[in-house]
């Protein structure tokens, strides 16, 4: 046997060139394969490293082309007819990948490859039965990571979900740091509620990947929905970062920044994903959730409208709809689209929530508690659903649950009332018996931390220790009805705070202190005292024998607040013209807010008010107090008016039509008189129905 010669000129230079592929220097590899062919064109090794040089650049056409002179120089090869069917594929044309993928498998029968090549193909054509049976021929013929994470794929399409866990698993068992199959096994244990696990393998995907931009969007989508939403949030921006022109990962971040009220930033993630698919349901209707959100109700409203055009079975978008009508007064037509959503998905629980809300509106208190039930049911996370029924239980004296409900407020989106951190524990029931100092820390608006300190004298007399924070304004009442209290502003709170080892927010008191309607009987005849220095230097100037002086208000102004509720809130002066002219009454402006247009149409009609024009009645609550206190009776409709005249203990009367309470806080509960404020006479009944009715009601009181 003669010794083999040296290697020839051509195959030192198809060796490079392979090297220099392997290397990924691919244009270096093709030039080199270039001057080959030049000098050998028929040379089939050289043509179909050529094709897949071609083909990792993208250029598919010229690949193809390539890889039709390798098999007319090599037609019994089955790589090149495989990696021709590569090029096929890519080129979009999956029949003729099919057949020369067939060929190739008759050529060899056993080549797992080219059986899950022809999985992809099949599943490709629809025909996913044909890939299954592709897929586990490659299978069989050399298990492989990728042979089980294709075949996982296909059945997790097909909804075969618990068989592709199996299937990503068995991938992993092979490759413990594929990604992509981490990925998926996360999607398909999400799929099966199984949350907790898919948050563990979203994490894996990317310890394996960093950069895989479909795990981060999935892993930060999840995270959203768990409700983690500062953690979820540089997840999505980098997904986003890594594939701009994806759609999902920009709506996904949207969602993440409307949840943290950032929805400036979560309006251009919206728009953004439109430009790239004008069809998408969700990003127009969370869009329309944005737009909401920063007020632009006319165009979140057309947003609603165009998904519902385009997506009548859309249910989100009616129950987002059926708000912005309701929150425009148009209660009928709110209530058809909560219905419609209802409709289309029954156990769609912010419709059911939002109609339970319209129909407590109408006094449906029973059927209300119901719809709400309902929501909880379809979604227990629904923390909107949960405030609201505790609301409603409250109103129907069921404080208990109530109570527990009510403190859903910290986590409805957006938040009723905005939680703290506090480096000790949160008070229990069990603490009060335990001599610990309590910081008792305000939430929400004036009205509601003047109406849940009524509870803090029962501290008191129980010989509780505590720090109160209260709104800067209102402190100096506080001191001057409790000079041994401790009362702090917020800029001195923390200070305050300092030294002691419980805390509790004011709205939470009711839940350890007021189980039961019978419980407020301990409420306390007033809770704050006027400047009385101020108070009598008011009264010296409206005071007239044989004429009773009155604080009037007459409206709510929450800048944030419900445009819905603050409707029921506002009378409006014109229905109080009979009121002010009657010669043995007095009335005295105490509403804040911009309301000279509304006081001048009022005295062109022949109306009646006094005025204290140098009293600030919005930032100076000290002097608004002095001059409730000036004056014989108030009356007012549901605003923070009514709680600081309560608060004094000053005569009041509250309005509101209908029997049909504005807030569980004005429900008398059998009798004519506020819980919370005792004080405080109720003025509605059914019959009520208009403001004039209601205001008449109102002065055949005040005669008596």
């Amino acid at each position: 046997m003669s010794a083999a010669g040296p290697p020839s000129a051509e195959r030192k230079a198809l060796e490079q060139a392979v090297a220099l592929f392997r290397a990924g220097r691919v244009a270096d590899s093709e030039a080199l394969l270039r001057r080959l062919l030049a000098v050998q064109p028929g040379h089939a090794d050289a043509l179909e490293l050529l094709g897949t040089a071609l083909g990792v650049q993208g250029r598919h056409g010229e690949a193809l082309a390539a890889f039709d002179r390798a098999r007319e120089a090599k037609p019994s090869s089955h790589s090149i007819r495989r990696n021709r069917a590569q090029a096929l594929l890519h080129l979009g044309r999956p029949a003729e990948a099919r057949a020369e993928l067939e060929k190739a498998l008759q050529l060899r029968p056993d080549h797992a490859p080219s059986w899950g090549l022809l999985g992809s193909v099949l599943a490709a054509q629809g025909d996913a039965a044909g890939a299954e049976r592709a897929y586990r021929r490659a299978l069989q013929a050399a298990p492989s990571a990728e042979g089980h994470y294709n075949l996982a794929l296909l059945l997790q399409e097909a909804g075969r979900t618990e068989e592709a866990i199996a299937g990503y698993r068995q991938a992993l068992a092979f490759n413990r740091d594929f990604a992509a199959a981490h990925n998926n096994l996360a999607n398909a244990l999400k799929a099966m509620g199984r949350a907790e696990e898919a948050l563990a393998h979203y994490a894996e995907a990317l310890r394996a990947d960093p950069s895989l931009a479909d795990a981060l969007s999935n892993y930060g989508a999840a995270l959203r929905e768990a409700g983690r939403f500062e953690a979820a949030i540089p997840l999505l921006e980098r997904a986003a970062a890594l594939k701009p022109d994806s759609w999902a990962a920009l709506n996904n971040l949207g969602m993440a920044y409307h949840e943290r009220h950032r929805d400036a930033d979560a309006v251009r993630c919206y728009r953004r994903a439109l430009e790239l698919r004008p069809e998408l349901h969700e990003a127009r209707n969370n869009l329309g959730n944005a737009l909401s959100a920063l007020g632009e109700e006319a165009e979140a409203i057309a947003c609603y409208r165009a998904v519902i055009a385009q997506a009548p079975a859309h249910p989100d978008a009616y129950s987002n709809l059926g708000v912005l009508l309701q929150e425009r007064g148009e209660v009928d037509e709110a209530i058809a689209s909560y219905r419609r959503a209802l409709e289309l998905r029954p156990d769609h629980a912010d419709a059911l929530s939002n109609l339970g809300y319209l129909l407590q509106e109408q006094g449906r208190l029973d059927e209300a508690i119901a719809y709400y039930s309902r929501a909880l049911e379809a979604n227990p996370r629904s923390a909107r659903a949960a405030y609201n029924l505790g609301l409603a239980l409250i109103v129907r004296g069921e404080l208990e649950r109530g109570w527990e409900l009510h403190e859903k407020r910290f986590e409805t989106a957006p938040p009723i009332a905005v939680a703290r951190r506090f480096p000790i524990p949160a008070l229990r029931a069990s603490d009060l018996r335990e001599g610990h100092r309590i910081a008792i820390w305000r939430e929400q608006g004036v009205g509601d931390q003047v109406l849940y300190s009524t509870l803090v004298p029962e501290l008191a007399a129980r010989g509780q220790s505590f720090v109160l924070e209260a709104d800067a304004r209102l402190v100096p009442a506080y001191r001057r009805a409790h000079p041994d209290w401790t009362v702090a502003p917020p800029e001195q709170s923390e200070a305050a705070f300092a030294s002691c080892t419980r805390h509790i927010a004011v709205g939470t008191l009711p839940m350890l202190l007021r189980p039961s309607v019978a419980s407020f009987a301990a409420q306390p005849r007033a809770l704050l005292a006027a400047d009385a220095e101020r108070r009598d230097a008011f009264r010296a100037r409206i005071a007239a024998p044989g004429v009773r002086t009155v604080a009037l208000s007459w409206r709510s102004f929450q800048p944030r607040g419900r445009g819905y509720v603050q409707r029921k809130k506002s009378a409006g002066l014109e229905p109080l013209l009979a009121l002010s002219r009657r010669e043995d009454l007095r009335l005295v402006d105490v509403q804040y807010g911009d309301t000279a247009a509304e006081r001048e149409a009022f005295a062109r009609l022949g109306g009646r008010l006094e005025r204290f024009e140098e009293l600030d009645l919005f930032n100076d609550l000290d002097g608004v107090l002095a001059a409730i206190d000036a004056c014989d009776a108030v009356v007012t409709t549901s605003n923070v008016t009514a709680h600081l005249a309560g608060a004094l203990g000053k005569e009041t009367l509250l309005v509101y039509l209908g029997a049909n309470p504005p807030f569980h806080y004005w429900v008398p509960h059998g009798s004519e008189r506020s819980l919370w404020y005792p004080s405080v006479r109720i003025v509605t009944a059914p019959g009520l129905d208009s403001w004039e009715k209601a205001f008449a009601r109102a002065a055949e009181l005040l005669a008596g």
